[in-house]
């Protein structure tokens, strides 16, 4: 058993995807997890678990479709302190978002989308990506490649407070 978090995509956006957070520790018990503890409304979870498989489990398990990012403590704490952009996510934490993936993709596929799109900017780490927004993520023209990219992966974004929340967590 090892501390990771299990990251729900898309749950609880406005009237899409409802999930109480109570039912989401219940699913998480029910497939093995121990000290589950959640964070914020957005299915972010805690939890005490073997991660191998963990995401297909918890998916199998959960009354939506939807997909699951399980993340070691150490994946957390690397995608935080390997922020290409520290003093500009402190100073605007909405506007710097941490992608957290179920596995790298395909280096081909990856490449077209590193880079600056607009006023934009994505920077590739392991398993991770992060993007750097001017002004809003949802006008983005960074949000609309990444939508069409194709990578063949499971991904789910979190903004950096958030993201740090859980790296610190974790940390115990």
């Amino acid at each position: 058993m090892s501390r990771c978090a299990v990251l729900l995509r898309g749950i609880n956006v406005g009237r899409n995807n409802r999930l109480a957070m109570a039912d989401l520790r219940e699913v998480l018990e029910g497939v093995g997890c121990r000290d589950v503890t959640t964070y914020l409304q957005s299915g972010n979870a805690l939890v005490d678990a073997d991660p191998e498989g963990l995401a297909a489990r918890v998916e199998a398990a959960l009354p939506l479709p939807v997909r699951v990012v399980v993340v070691p403590a150490a994946g957390l704490a690397a995608a935080v302190a390997g922020c290409p952009w520290r003093e500009h996510a402190e100073a605007a934490p909405k506007l710097v978002h941490v992608t957290y993936l179920d596995r790298d993709p395909a280096p081909q596929d990856l490449a077209p989308l590193v880079g600056v799109h607009g006023d934009d900017e994505l920077v590739a780490g392991l398993r991770v990506l992060w993007s750097r927004y001017t002004s809003s993520s949802l006008d983005s023209p960074l949000n609309k490649v990444l939508g069409r990219a194709g990578l063949d992966v499971v991904m789910t974004a979190r903004n950096w407070t958030t993201a740090t929340r859980l790296a610190e967590l974790a940390s115990g």
